[in-house]
């Protein structure tokens, strides 16, 4: 026996014969629906629209060594609520919502876009952790370009 996808075998009016050998309890009328329906989709070459986008402009990215990511990463949600402590200190609406590693050093995502002053704050933060090392800290920046990618090709029935 030869086994046959829905799409396959709904392809050709030859093949009608093949959906009613898979579904034997349907209706002739059902079969002939399921194999015009399948055609007209077909026939339509319809494409899906889908991107993804890059990195957000809401996060702070702080290049650091990798000895010291992990450092930040294995006490991320201190670090966070300390974050959010210094920024609400100084009367500022944002908030980090937590720390992941990114290639390079630490991602820092926030509720909202970060400003220069932000990235002061944040990083006169990762500089008072006494475990890292204060010239090993660059300064935080925000992600500079955007990269999108794009799904062609699956099919839409």
């Amino acid at each position: 026996m030869v086994l046959y996808s829905f799409a396959q075998v709904a392809m050709s009016v030859e093949n009608i014969l093949h959906i009613k050998e898979a579904f034997p309890a349907l209706p002739n009328s059902k079969i002939l629906d399921i194999h015009n329906l399948v055609f007209l989709i077909t026939q339509r070459k319809r494409k899906i629209q889908i991107t993804t986008k890059g990195p957000s402009r809401k996060q702070a990215i702080v290049p650091i060594l990798e000895k010291h990511i992990d450092l930040i990463i294995k006490e991320a949600s201190i670090h966070t609520s300390l974050i959010n402590s210094l920024l609400k200190n100084a009367k500022l609406t944002i908030q980090s919502e937590f720390i992941c590693p990114c290639l390079g050093g630490v991602s820092i995502t926030t509720n909202n876009v970060l400003v220069p002053s932000d990235l002061s704050i944040i990083e006169k933060y990762i500089k008072s952790i006494n475990s890292i090392n204060n010239d090993k800290v660059l300064f935080p920046c925000l992600p500079q370009s955007k990269s999108y990618l794009k799904i062609t090709g699956i099919l839409y029935i």
